[in-house]
């Protein structure tokens, strides 16, 4: 999908005004922010998603601050509706927006609902953030007419090729009608989220969050000759995965929490953290642990033992991650303890398990440099320490240890045999 597809696959149409879907971390339902006057004074209301398709609204949840229809204070609400699977909407604070930021808007006009383009989006930028409101101008000039109908919608703001949810329309920036051109103002998501802890409702964070038992399906894609060859390590690695889900494994949410930015190699990219491509991978490096280590049980406490020996970092950069050693050992110094192993997972689908030693050698001998003391001043015991480290990456390591070797998975025994075989190999390269 395109960035305006995305925007406009979230867009809501809410009886006469417009809303916006987003995540609730739970599969039970999810959530559409929007403008509480877009309610006031109707008892059926209509919502409708982007297709057409009729919403159902489980609850409403309000702020504790009443809203005010004649001056449009605390004119906020969310719609608890039926879960909508798709939704992976991304959340940018709008106090972090620089002054002047561009920024699409996006709502369902009352002139265009019959139109086959009922879905309008409009750019702009920002004027102003103050107070919890985003003060927003439209290009283009548009009239109280135009827009009206879109009290509700999105307000997106543009970053790395991504877009990301940063307010909600709910009003033009005037009283006077003959002043009321294409500036409009926007709540930022902080009201939202005071409404969901009054609520004491689900957190607006990706359902993948509460559990690893929602994303087991996905982990262990080995795209092998034949599925056949490996259908029992498979099966087996499952089982295991459901076993230790059972026996205490926190939540993604939880681990998220405790170790934050820690997760990626990109601290820039916080938005990584909620991603489903990270917590798969790290369900995945809980099983390895768990295997390599003949545990049973990985929770908060075993994650604790091994964050100094172990540790899974993720990056949606396809780049080759060997390009970005020097930064990566720099971050298992930080992270580990000597002898430790970092284990990168990204979308490098033809990532080597190691890096070539030379290039190694190189990188280390350039980090361990002495400081002031002249190029050729070599800190032995620092070098020994970046030496000591293995760093591989985890679609690599499905590579060496699995795709590689599938046939010799076909001669085994299913079950414990095969496992065993998978654990000798990545005891080559897992520490």
């Amino acid at each position: 999908m395109t960035v305006s597809e995305i925007m406009q696959s979230y867009c809501i149409r809410v009886n006469g005004g417009s809303g916006v879907l987003v995540n609730a971390m739970t599969q039970k339902y999810s959530y559409v922010l929007t403008a509480a006057h877009v309610l006031d004074g109707i008892t059926a209301h209509e919502v409708l998603d982007y297709q057409g398709n009729p919403v159902e609204i489980l609850e409403i949840l309000r702020h504790s601050a009443p809203f005010d229809l004649t001056t449009l204070s605390n004119d906020y609400v969310i719609l608890k509706v039926s879960f909508q699977a798709y939704v992976a909407q991304k959340i940018f604070n709008a106090e972090e927006l620089q002054h002047s930021a561009g920024l699409t808007f996006v709502g369902y006009p009352q002139g265009e609902r019959a139109s086959q383009t009922p879905i309008k989006v409009y750019d702009g930028h920002i004027t102003n953030v103050n107070d919890d409101l985003i003060f927003f101008t439209i290009n283009g000039m548009p009239s109280k007419s135009e827009i009206e109908g879109m009290s509700g919608g999105g307000m997106y703001f543009h970053k790395d090729g991504q877009v990301f949810l940063t307010g909600v329309e709910f009003r033009m920036d005037a009283s006077d009608e003959k002043h009321q051109y294409s500036r409009v103002q926007c709540h930022s998501l902080q009201k939202f989220y005071e409404i969901i802890e009054i609520n004491k409702s689900a957190p607006m964070i990706p359902a993948h969050l509460e559990c690893f038992s929602s994303i087991r399906e996905m982990i262990f894609a080995f795209n092998v000759i034949d599925q056949n060859n490996i259908y029992h390590l498979k099966a087996a690695l499952d089982r295991f995965a459901d076993s230790l889900i059972a026996s205490g494994m926190p939540p993604p949410y939880e681990v998220m929490t405790q170790y934050n930015l820690q997760l990626l190699v990109d601290s820039t990219r916080p938005d990584e953290l909620k991603t489903q491509e990270l917590w798969t991978a790290y369900l995945e490096f809980l099983v390895i642990c768990a295997l390599m280590d003949n545990i049973g049980v990985t929770n908060v406490e075993y994650i604790k033992s091994i964050e100094r020996k172990r540790r899974l970092l993720y990056t949606s950069d396809g780049t080759n991650w060997i390009s970005r050693l020097d930064e990566l050992l720099k971050i298992a110094r930080k992270l580990l303890d000597k002898d430790g192993t970092l284990i990168v997972a990204s979308p490098d689908a033809a990532a080597k398990h190691l890096p070539p030693s030379f290039v190694l050698d190189r990188v280390i001998t350039n980090i361990a440099v002495v400081p002031n003391q002249g190029p050729f001043s070599i800190d032995a015991v620092e070098s020994s320490i970046y030496t000591s480290f293995k760093l591989t990456h985890l679609e690599g390591l499905r590579k060496i240890c699995v795709i590689d070797s599938e046939f010799e998975y076909k001669g085994l025994p299913s079950g414990m045999a095969q496992l065993q075989l998978l654990k000798d190999k990545l005891n080559e390269i897992i520490k």
